[in-house]
């Protein structure tokens, strides 16, 4: 085996060139099999439609009444929670369409 950037013959098992430093192709094929399966074994969570909805109505239910109890307009937590579920909606939606 040779190094790809200095053309150093290198050992069967080296994981680097020991002249330059770079790092051997089947070292960084190794790197990428063991991020792939890490992936496999522990995939990105992501946030559904299903949920993104649950929190949109739990917020459009809890925001204004915690505005009533506070004194403030009724209106500023519907507002606020309007955003807010739009906010979750759209990542909802989107995780939906675009995850792997």
């Amino acid at each position: 085996m040779f190094c790809k950037n200095c053309g150093t013959q290198l050992a069967e098992n080296a994981k680097f060139c020991d002249v330059c430093g770079t790092q051997t192709v089947a070292e960084l094929a190794n790197i990428q099999a063991q991020q792939e399966k890490n992936l496999q074994e522990n995939p990105p969570a992501y946030l559904d439609v299903k949920t993104a909805i649950f929190i949109t109505v739990a917020l459009f239910i809890i925001l204004p009444v915690f505005c009533i109890l506070s004194d403030a307009p009724a209106i500023l937590g519907f507002i606020v929670a309007g955003v807010m579920g739009a906010v979750f909606l759209i990542f909802g939606i989107r995780n939906q369409f675009f995850k792997k």
